[in-house]
């Protein structure tokens, strides 16, 4: 009797894991996708300051923007100044866009990264999902 038991919490565990597995694949396509669509027009000047260069997805699903901050003698006090409005302004971008709603239903971890002209990281800004949801 105990080894079924243990035979059927096995299968029970490897159907789990395999699920898990093919869910996280099925994020990892839709959020691909979505890079792909944004980098069709990448890069792109923002402002003066600010070139949106492109999205990329991780292995283990971290949708990251990719920025480079040019001509500033200084910029990560630039970046340093609208730090705290930016989070503000992506977390009501995530409350009021309904094409946002992936991101939302998956915890999807989103990862902003400023870069300067010497394209050195001066800035990661990390929203997690509990600062969305």
């Amino acid at each position: 009797m105990g080894k079924i038991i243990s035979k059927i919490i096995l299968i029970f565990i490897t159907v789990l894991l395999i699920q898990c597995e093919s869910d996280k694949k099925a994020i990892y396509k839709e959020l691909s996708q979505m890079a792909a669509d944004l980098n069709i027009s990448a890069p792109v000047m923002l402002d003066q300051y600010t070139r949106f260069d492109n999205a990329a997805v991780s292995d283990d699903n971290v949708f990251r923007y990719n920025y480079t901050v040019l001509n500033s003698s200084n910029p990560d006090s630039l970046i340093q100044e609208v730090s705290a409005s930016l989070k503000d302004a992506i977390k009501k971008e995530f409350s009021s866009n309904p094409q946002l709603v992936f991101f939302k239903k998956n915890n999807v971890i989103i990862e902003y990264v400023y870069k300067n002209e010497g394209n050195q990281v001066i800035r990661l800004l990390q929203i997690n999902p509990e600062d969305y949801q």
